[in-house]
């Protein structure tokens, strides 16, 4: 039996890193919950951001200097024939295949919050943001986006160095437990209960990630999950505005290149 196609598997496991230690990964698995703990402190507004900021910054750059072969990972995917193309290679990477992993996570987190498995507090969760609370949290985003996929190259493949399964169920169960302790370690300010769940619905970035050996798409797709997510806390219910404006653009670009190509 087979959870993973062989070509889809062994293109993925092309793409583990190889460079990992435990030690190495230990620290950072520690630097990240420490500054989770203060981020999360929120004394004021304008801490968060800035601590968040210089958090995550240093994370990156722990990250790079522990591991520093990983920096491939932060270069943008050569044109390959894995992927298909829409309207354009680099634009399919930019545009196209973040907006269609976010629309899966987000598929993912609605039917989990319809099965009412998400506490309450976190279905009904609606703050509303000042402008300055708004244009500080748009701030900090892309660096929270590119830190965190960065770790989370680290942490599936220290977890397939240690997971010893037969067949491609070692890489499964190393995409698996990775997206739950990816999610664990957003508890302290999520609660564990959501922090699973979340965890749970960010499997397919992981899979994004180890199938083209790149962060961007899944980077991309995290920030712009972000972006409407904080939309929506600014913007109430027009954020669904913003989310078709976004969506429906690029897939208009791509219907009309193709219908221009078979002319």
């Amino acid at each position: 039996m087979e959870i993973i196609p062989k070509k889809i598997c062994r293109e993925m496991e092309k793409n583990i890193y190889h460079g990992i230690s435990l030690l190495k990964i230990a620290i950072v698995i520690l630097w990240t919950l420490a500054g989770l703990f203060f981020v999360n402190k929120r004394t004021s507004h304008m801490y968060a951001v800035l601590f968040g900021i210089l958090f995550y910054i240093s994370l990156l750059a722990l990250c790079l200097l522990l591991f520093r072969d990983i920096k491939k990972y932060l270069e943008f995917p050569k044109n390959s024939k894995i992927l298909p193309c829409f309207i354009g290679y680099k634009l399919d990477i930019i545009v196209i295949y973040p907006l269609i992993l976010m629309s899966i996570i987000g598929a993912i987190n609605n039917i989990l919050i319809a099965s009412g498995l998400f506490p309450k507090a976190f279905q009904d969760m609606n703050t509303v943001l000042k402008p300055i609370e708004f244009i500080g949290r748009i701030m900090i985003l892309p660096f929270v986006a590119f830190a965190e996929e960065l770790f989370n190259v680290l942490l599936v493949s220290i977890l397939y160095k240690k997971i010893r399964l037969p067949g491609n169920f070692r890489l499964a169960a190393s995409i698996l437990s990775a997206a739950l302790t990816f999610g664990i370690l957003h508890s302290i300010g999520w609660g564990l209960n959501t922090a699973i769940l979340l965890g749970l619905s960010y499997i397919p970035v992981f899979f994004a990630t180890l199938y083209t050996g790149s962060i961007w798409i899944s980077s991309l797709a995290h920030l712009y999950n972000d972006l409407i997510s904080v939309s929506k806390t600014y913007y109430g219910s027009f954020h669904y505005i913003i989310i078709a404006a976004i969506c429906l653009i690029p897939f208009v670009w791509a219907i009309k290149t193709m219908v221009r190509k078979t002319n």
